[in-house]
């Protein structure tokens, strides 16, 4: 039965609506610096091409810029310039194009260098990443707190003595003392800074902590520095987490969601923007985001990236609108909403009923009405039992192998430089240098292939 017959015919799209209890909304009442808009700062093509085995050719990094600036992104992370002269070249070519919405920012740590290759990228804004947990402090940068903030201080005087407009991020401020993230803020802010982030960036966070931690943040620097400033959230997805961490934060007053397409990046990647975009948008937060070109956005990233998304990832994946089950479908019929939380239109999407063991009449009836067919329901009961007949009788073991084919063939996508190709690289440097020519033998040779 469908909405256009008795009893449903004289109900309007309101009415539906309100059948619906809306809790998200009562909650958010609780929230009184809730962000009601938000910016969408992406971090795709810096981050997100972390992935392992992920390289960007310029061209592919211009286009996904274009259609991210399209989509109505506020800031767009190209890259990290002192990399590389690779690295810092395409983000030159990037900083070069016209964009509409986006400004175009460039990484860099707290080192001359590494901001002189912003300045030479012609970007206007930099990012610098400052760790900030002991454990990065002792281990990696292996300097007290009081040092690497005096390195922050005379970072944010050099580059804004050239007329670049910083950010700063502190980096595993998640695990860090909130003492060192609020001397760390503050600095900022009395420098230069007008945009601070706060980066989980080992995604270890309950959102319940986020509230908490955001929270206090805003309350300590709003004392001091109020209005001066707009805070960011960087979360990582270790524990699948990122989104509803990032939702804490806006509802908490994050001003920017830092985001990656299809949530890419390094581990289990990052907060993934067509799930805050969406999950934002559909709760009464605007982002900006034009909602039904995300669909497109994320097929291209995901031809670049060259990691397929899996088939029930949420918004964009292949099975995020599909439905077999057909007591789900017979509901779908009469209304949407009952077994679909947002319209697939909405998001660039086309619903699809898929036949097999779980079909029923309705799934089978809309089919055949696509073609004008009608036949009676005892007819329509033997369709059914044959098309349920026809998926249990396939045959596992050959669905099995092309399983294993498959995964054979994203393994060799995700492969970076190969154990055979890294020796041969090592064996064609060192037969260079006389001193070392000792040592060719005890290069692994490649092994046969099969």
């Amino acid at each position: 039965m469908r909405l256009d017959e008795s009893p449903f015919k004289n109900y309007q799209k309101a009415d539906f609506e309100k059948m619906l209890e809306d809790y998200n909304a009562q909650v958010m009442k609780q929230y009184p610096n809730v962000s009601r808009s938000v910016k969408i700062w992406d971090e795709s093509l810096r981050d997100g091409e972390q992935s392992p085995g992920v390289f960007l050719k310029v061209n592919e990094k211009i286009h996904l810029a274009k259609l991210l600036d399209e989509i109505g992104v506020k800031v767009i992370a190209a890259g990290f310039p002192a990399v590389s002269k690779d690295e810092l070249s395409m983000v030159k070519a990037i900083s070069k194009e016209k964009f509409s919405n986006a400004s175009i920012a460039a990484v860099s740590r707290t080192l001359k260098d590494d901001i002189d290759a912003v300045l030479a990228t012609e970007c206007e804004d930099i990012i610098f990443f400052v760790p900030l947990s002991d454990l990065f402090l002792n281990l990696v940068l292996k300097k007290k707190i009081d040092r690497v903030l005096d390195d922050v201080v005379t970072a944010l005087t050099y580059s804004t003595d050239h007329g670049l407009h910083p950010s700063i991020v502190a980096e595993d401020a998640s695990r860090a003392k909130i003492d060192y993230v609020l001397r760390f803020f503050r600095l900022g802010l009395d420098h230069g800074a007008s945009r601070l982030v706060y980066a989980d960036t080992v995604g270890v966070l309950f959102p319940e902590t986020t509230h908490m931690v955001i929270r206090n943040i805003l309350d300590e620097l709003n004392k001091s520095h109020k209005d001066k400033f707009e805070l960011a959230i960087h979360v990582h997805n270790d524990f699948g987490l990122a989104t509803a961490n990032t939702f804490a934060g806006v509802l908490e007053g994050v001003v920017y969601p830092h985001v990656c397409i299809n949530g890419y990046g390094e581990r289990a990647g990052n907060c993934a923007l067509e799930e805050v975009a969406v999950g934002l948008e559909m709760n009464g937060i605007k982002t900006g985001i034009k909602l039904e070109k995300i669909a497109e956005l994320s097929k291209v990233a995901e031809e670049y990236f060259g990691i397929p998304l899996t088939s029930h990832k949420p918004i964009v994946g292949g099975q995020s609108f599909a439905h077999e089950s057909g007591i789900h479908i017979s509901a779908l019929l009469m209304h949407p909403l009952t077994y679909e939380p947002i319209p697939p239109k909405k998001v660039g999407r086309q619903r699809q009923f898929y036949l097999g063991k779980f079909s029923g009449i309705s799934s089978i009836q809309e089919k055949l009405s696509q073609v004008g067919m009608q036949f009676p329901r005892d007819i329509l009961h033997e369709i059914v039992e044959l098309v349920k007949q026809k998926q249990e009788k396939r045959d596992k073991e050959a669905r099995r192998k092309i399983f294993h084919n498959i995964m054979r063939e994203l393994d060799e996508i995700r492969m970076g430089v190969s154990d055979a190709e890294f020796w041969e690289i090592v064996r064609s440097v060192v037969r260079k240098h006389e001193q070392y020519q000792d040592q060719v033998k005890d290069i692994p040779k490649p092994s046969p292939k099969k």
